[in-house]
């Protein structure tokens, strides 16, 4: 099984192809539009967004999927899914800037997802929890309950472990390689995506590399093989 990750920065009907060609069994796109679950050949499209033409999207291939009954349509934005094999919560953290462009109602930090579906991560045995969580320790400042430290404390008491980092041993904040590139330039890299697994043995992960993507987004996948 495959899974890939992608803040693909508007336009998947364009680009698509270019996450097709790796065959996935699950994509989780962030900054794509709202699209007709016809589109996707053997695949079910589930988004949400307040903008149809940038919000949050997972495809699911060739099983059957659903949203979860715990959804909640003020976490910004964060989609839980039912899939035959494996739960997943796909990610894209809108943090401070939730309330600010929607309304005192919205949140859109991980630290509030992990609140509201604390429960749900917790009944799931075989769970990938992943997305553009757009933070990093690197930005941690005092205690703040969003800090990347807290988050990713949670998520490892929650039996969450970002893979990268277990692969890699390389500590947060200190990694070798980006998930973003901030004005698309190779010397300006942060990693902000993530990929976070409970009870599933993954085979291989590797990050999109710079030339083959930075013409379609700012951002590479994330592409994980579960065995």
């Amino acid at each position: 099984m495959k899974i890939i990750n992608w803040n693909c920065n508007l336009n998947l009907s364009k680009k698509f192809e270019h996450i097709e060609k790796h065959q996935p069994d699950i994509a989780i796109i962030q900054e794509c539009e709202k699209l007709d679950s016809s589109y996707f050949p053997n695949g079910k499209y589930f988004w949400i967004g307040k903008n149809e033409q940038k919000g949050l999207g997972v495809i699911v291939f060739n099983q059957s999927a659903k949203i979860d009954s715990s959804y909640n349509e003020d976490l910004i934005y964060f989609l839980p899914i039912q899939t035959d094999i494996v739960s997943i919560m796909g990610v894209w953290a809108y943090n401070h800037r939730a309330s600010q462009r929607f309304g005192d109602t919205f949140k859109g930090g991980v630290s509030d997802a992990l609140m509201h579906y604390e429960k749900w991560l917790l009944q799931n045995d075989k769970i990938i929890f992943t997305g553009d969580f757009n933070n990093s320790v690197i930005w941690d400042k005092g205690n703040r309950k969003n800090n990347f430290k807290n988050i990713n404390k949670k998520l490892n008491e929650l039996d969450l472990f970002s893979v990268y980092h277990k692969f890699t041993n390389e500590e947060f904040g200190n990694e070798t390689e980006g998930t973003l590139f901030q004005y698309r330039h190779r010397d300006k890299p942060y990693f902000i995506d993530y990929l976070y697994s409970k009870g599933i043995e993954i085979n291989k992960l590797t990050l999109g590399n710079y030339d083959d993507w930075i013409s379609y987004s700012d951002h590479v996948p994330i592409i994980a093989e579960l065995i």
